[in-house]
């Protein structure tokens, strides 16, 4: 699937900076699927409050590498996360990670 042409990057630190309160709904996926069990479980330590054990991993060009339930599950939220900028290429897989295809 292509990147939606009118998508805007949130991503606007260099890598191996820390971004805070991105918008989870423009990042784009790394992967093509997410898994129910998993969201759900992010989900529930989000309306807790609890952190995440390690932070999201992006790319400079705002590619999920690490921690794809947990953007998901902000972005349903409607929660802003924090995310690691790393130096890493990596394609996205498709759109945003709203529309990816929960199993």
């Amino acid at each position: 699937m292509p990147v939606p042409a009118d998508r805007r990057n949130p991503i606007a630190v260099a890598a191996g900076q820390v971004q805070t309160g991105v918008d989870p709904a423009l990042l784009l996926p790394s992967r093509g699927d997410l898994i129910r069990a998993r969201l759900e479980v992010q989900r529930r330590l989000i309306r807790s409050g609890t952190r995440r054990f390690s932070p999201v991993r992006i790319t400079p060009d705002g590619v999920i590498i690490d921690g794809h339930h947990t953007v998901r599950a902000a972005a349903e939220e409607g929660t802003l996360i924090d995310v690691q900028v790393i130096a890493f290429a990596q394609p996205p897989y498709g759109e945003l990670i709203l529309d990816l295809p929960v199993r």
